[in-house]
């Protein structure tokens, strides 16, 4: 990501739109940003990381609340809106956040060819978050980490905790899929021992089960479920027991049971035979009892037959005799009919000749038809005529009431003028009345400033004496530290060469050439006695003194540091002309001006809304003038109009007839003209249409009443016709009428008549041969009782129900058995798979999350790969900043009880020790920080081939370099613009400013804002 144009409006010390055009930069790559503490300059990088990530650059900066710019009015947004590009793609995203309660707005934009076009679907929060870091390849954490270097905040990954780097780690490598791992592994191993924990419990379940499923008797099995501590193998062996038994049981019953079945079965086959000879004795008895009573009812039966026979004569008969009825019905009929249409036919005769009359009549009037339209047509054109005037009349109310309101709303929007001028002349007194108090804002603003600068001179002059003096005590007691530590050094040292000398000295003899000199004499032999030194002891008092004196040489170090700094500060003082002893009234005066400047500021904000109330008055004023402009020509208008439609209406009222003076008497008198037209006409027309229908009507009467004449003469013929072949056929078979009719019967009773008779005779038949065929077979032969047969039988069932009941419950013991058996061997088996997957997903946890010999998780063993090859590629810069003394090694060294693995050490290779970072000196630290950031962002670009690191900005620190090790850096920032790579570094130092060919300048003015400028060298 490379800025091109970053605008800033009302955001921190810019209260104005503030455009920096990056593209004035690119072709340099490197520039620093200078100006006053307080300007600015870090807002620059604030600016940048909130239009990407909508929240500031640091810790302490990241709530947008505290990023609007203090002067800034009211009426003012703050905005910022940056142009930026990624991989040859150029982007606009602009961010605005709410105050007083305003929502915040976001837009996101790509730049394709000057045609803009959304990024994102929608301009929702989430969707350009997503998009940005998809972009870029970096999350803000990232971001802050790699590419915007905030002040204080860089140095965290260098000195923090494992515990702290490994949040950091996670957040830039992404590494949190591995806790995520650990958390899988945890809820594995819980399902693992969840299973683990049922089959024990079904298990013990089975087992418990056993007491409710089989009987208790004195066995093993009961004996081993009664123990204290059940024993599943001595349960399983009891268990084979018990079944045995029970099927033993079960094979005894079932024997019994065999022979109780098979005596029955010859008892039932004996009691079926009496039992079969009992019926056959009974039905033949019954047999010939019903044979004697079909004999008794001989007589009756013949009887019914001869009925039966006079019926089927009456029967061919009848057919005649209802062609009788209906004839006679017809004739019935046919002469009501007749009397009927001769009544119609005379009705209509009478109907015809009045209806006639009433047409005559009415045809008569028939003139007035004439008449009445003529008057309508004369009616109709006076309709148009009434209707103008009407409408006219109309008009000239309706403009007399428009005129009496146009006179009405001048003389209120005259009274409204009044009141409005009033409040006019109020309002720009209050408006004199504040100006006159803040005319001095800009002063007292001024001398604020100044003075708390002072002030906070003042007291970083004393706070630094204070540290001065506190340095000069420290600085003696380590010296004295050093001194002591040296002196013993030196006092164990001189024993060894005295060693040395009286061990050289016991070895040499006269005559014989000195292992030192040469010489063969002699003269003064050393015989001091010899002590023992213990080497440890040695090397201990001299890494105390390397200590002691690099202790002391930085507490020197620092002191040096600050009385520079104090001398810089006093310098300052006196260009300010502050002097210390005065910091009480300084402080006194501030306050006053303080509540000077806080009650000129709230008379500011009151006088911007007293101008806002001002301006909205005038404007009120204005538009009220306009609309008393308009209201004066439109009441002169309608004046105007109403004396001109009234004259119209005067001179058309003058051409009224006599008879009609409205509108409404036209249309009703037109109206009962068309009604007696209607009326009559109606009348005439329902008279003819009367007259054609009755005559239709007579004439079908008059058909009607020949056609019910020759219809009776018809039937009388062939009524007679009919009756004379009924009494023929009575003559014939020789019937009376009365004894016809008595021989009459239906045909289902002459059917149910026929049925019985020769039900009768098969029933005879069947009875006499039975008879016949049984009397033989069955002679001497009487019925048994079977009483006592059939209570033995049952009996005998009862014995075999009970029987196979104990059969069934010995069985469903051995089923019992069996399956019981079956759940232990499966509970057995699933325990011990369970157990086994339990141990494995339970070692498998452990090792992941760091339970292991080395306390190290697996999240925790990826992220010191990391860290290897980030102080690997840290080294390499960290080699020339340091011009070969430092490298930074990733260790494991133990940071109490919590895991480690993280920690980073510095080796210094001029005394060949490795130690903690934190014992770095300022500037050191700087420099190790400025590599391990610089590696860090080398191994991303390694690591995530879709990030592309093409800019960097670095917040301070260079204040605390030599200006050998700040030529380094520069040296090493240089390299890093040549790889095409974007660096802004924000820094006092002059040497810093002087070497960078671009400046950034942040000025901030006397009134409190800001601006920036770039200068090109």
């Amino acid at each position: 990501m490379k800025p091109i144009k970053l605008s800033m409006t009302a955001f921190g010390p810019y209260h104005q739109k503030e455009v920096i055009d990056f593209t004035k930069l690119h072709e340099h790559g490197i520039f620093v940003v200078s100006g006053a503490t307080g300007a600015g300059k870090t807002t620059i990088f604030d600016a940048i990381t909130f239009a990407l990530y909508d929240s500031g650059s640091g810790e302490d900066r990241e709530k947008s609340l505290f990023l609007r710019s203090d002067f800034a009015d009211e009426t003012v947004d703050t905005e910022v809106e940056l142009e930026f590009e990624v991989r040859g793609r150029l982007y606009r995203i602009w961010r605005k956040f709410g105050h007083d309660g305003a929502s915040a707005k976001r837009e996101f934009f790509e730049i394709t060819d000057g045609v803009i076009v959304p990024a994102v679907e929608k301009f929702q929060v989430k969707l350009i978050q997503s998009k940005i870091e998809e972009l870029i390849g970096l999350t803000q954490s990232q971001f802050n980490q790699i590419v915007m270097l905030p002040q204080g905040e860089f140095q965290k990954l260098l000195t923090s905790e494992s515990k702290h780097k490994e949040e950091i780690f996670r957040k830039i490598f992404k590494t949190e899929r591995f806790t995520k791992m650990v958390e899988l592994l945890k809820e594995k191993k819980n399902i693992a021992e969840k299973h683990y924990e049922q089959a024990r419990m079904q298990q013990d379940n089975t087992i418990h089960d056993i007491r409710s499923r089989l009987p208790h008797r004195e066995s093993e099995l009961f004996t081993a479920l009664n123990n204290d501590v059940i024993n599943l193998y001595q349960v399983k062996t009891a268990l084979e027991t018990e079944q045995q038994f029970y099927e033993e049981q079960c094979a005894s019953l079932k024997g019994q049971y065999a022979a109780s079945k098979t005596h029955l079965q010859t008892l039932v086959k004996s009691l079926n035979e009496q039992r079969l000879l009992n019926e056959r004795i009974e039905k033949f008895l019954i047999r010939k009892a019903r044979l004697d009573e079909l004999l008794q009812q001989k007589d009756k039966i013949q009887a019914e037959q001869q009925k039966l026979v006079l019926a089927k004569k009456a029967n061919q008969i009848e057919p005649l005799e209802r062609e009788y009825e209906k004839v006679k019905r017809q004739l019935e009929q046919a002469e009501v009919s007749l009397q009927k249409a001769k009544a119609d036919y005379e009705r209509a005769q009478a109907q015809l000749l009045q209806a006639t009359n009433y047409y005559q009549e009415q045809k008569q009037h028939e003139p007035l038809l004439d008449e009445f339209t003529k008057s309508i047509s004369q009616l109709e054109q006076l309709v148009p005529i009434y209707q103008s005037i009407n409408t006219q009349r109309e008009k000239v109310e309706k403009l007399a009431e428009n005129q009496k309101n146009a006179k009405q709303l001048f003389d209120k929007l005259q009274k409204e003028a009044a009141s409005l001028k009033e409040k006019h002349q109020q309002q720009q007194a209050i408006i004199n009345e504040l100006e006159d108090a803040t005319v001095t804002y800009h002063e007292t603003y001024e001398a604020h400033a100044v003075l708390t600068r002072k002030i906070e001179m003042a007291k970083e002059v004393a706070a630094i004496q204070m540290n001065i003096e506190t340095l000069v005590k420290q600085l003696a007691d380590k010296k004295q530290i050093a001194d002591g530590a040296q002196q013993k050094l030196q006092n164990m040292e001189q024993q060894i060469r005295s060693n040395q000398a009286a061990f050289l000295a016991a070895s040499l003899h006269h005559g014989e050439a000195c292992p030192v000199c040469g010489s063969t004499e002699h003269p003064a032999i050393h015989n001091s006695e010899a002590f023992t030194i213990d080497e440890n002891a040695l090397e201990h008092l001299r890494q105390e003194g390397d200590r002691a004196m690099q202790s002391f040489y930085q507490v020197n170090s620092k002191l040096d540091v600050e009385k520079a700094a104090l001398e810089q500060k006093r310098s300052a003082l006196e260009l300010l002309n502050v002097d210390l002893s005065q910091l009480h009234y300084y402080e006194q005066q501030l306050a006053e001006l303080t509540e000077q400047l806080t009650k000129q500021k709230q008379q500011q904000a009151q006088l911007i809304t007293e101008k806002k109330t001002m301006a909205q008055l005038i404007e009120s004023k204005e538009v009220l003038q306009g609309r008393i402009e308009k209201g004066q020509q439109y009441v002169v208008d309608i004046d105007k109009q109403y004396a001109q439609e009234k004259g119209k209406l005067e001179q058309s009222e003058q051409s009224l007839l006599p008879q009609f003076s409205t509108l409404d008497e036209v249309t009703q008198e037109l109206a009962s003209q068309q009604q007696k037209h209607r009326h009559l006409k109606s009348a005439i027309q329902s008279a003819l249409e009367a007259m054609q229908k009755i005559q239709l009507d007579e004439k079908s009467c008059e058909v009607n009443h020949l056609h019910a004449q020759n219809l009776v003469t018809e039937k009388q013929h062939e009524t007679l016709s009919a009756q004379k072949a009924f009494d023929t056929a009575l003559q014939q078979e020789s019937f009376d009428l009365e004894t016809y009719k008595n021989a009459l019967l239906p045909l289902n009773v002459q059917q149910q008549i026929q049925d019985e008779v020769e039900a009768y005779k098969q029933n005879v038949h069947t009875l006499s041969v039975q008879i016949a065929e049984e009397e033989p077979l069955l002679e001497g032969k009487e019925r048994a009782d079977l009483t006592a047969s059939e209570q033995q039988i049952h009996e005998l069932n009862e014995q075999i129900e009970a029987q196979y009941s104990k059969i069934t419950l010995t069985q469903s013991y051995v089923e019992q058995c069996e399956e019981t058996l079956e759940k232990l061997d499966q509970s057995a088996q699933q325990i011990e798979s369970y157990k086994a997957k339990l141990m494995q997903v339970e070692h498998v946890y452990n090792l992941i999350r760091g339970q292991n010999d080395s306390k190290i998780s697996f999240e925790r063993f990826v992220q010191i790969g990391y860290l290897e090859k980030v102080t690997h590629a840290a080294n390499e810069r960290l080699r020339v900043l340091s011009n070969g003394q430092y490298f930074l090694k990733s260790t494991g060294r133990k940071e109490g009880n919590a895991q480690s693995g993280l920690s980073i050490d510095v080796y210094d290779s001029h005394t060949g020790q490795t130690r903690d970072v934190k014992t770095l000196s300022g500037g050191e630290k700087f420099n190790a920080s400025l590599s391990l950031a610089l590696g860090m962002a080398d191994v991303i670009q390694s690591v995530q081939g879709s990030v592309h690191i093409d800019t960097m900005f670095i917040d301070e620190g260079f204040g605390t370099l030599d200006e050998e090790a700040l030529r380094r850096a520069i040296d090493i920032l240089i390299d890093l613009q040549q790889t095409g790579r974007l660096i802004g570094v924000i820094s006092h130092v002059a040497e810093l400013k002087a070497a960078m060919p671009a400046i950034l300048q942040v000025q901030k003015l006397k009134e409190g804002y800001s601006k920036t400028e770039i200068i090109i060298k």
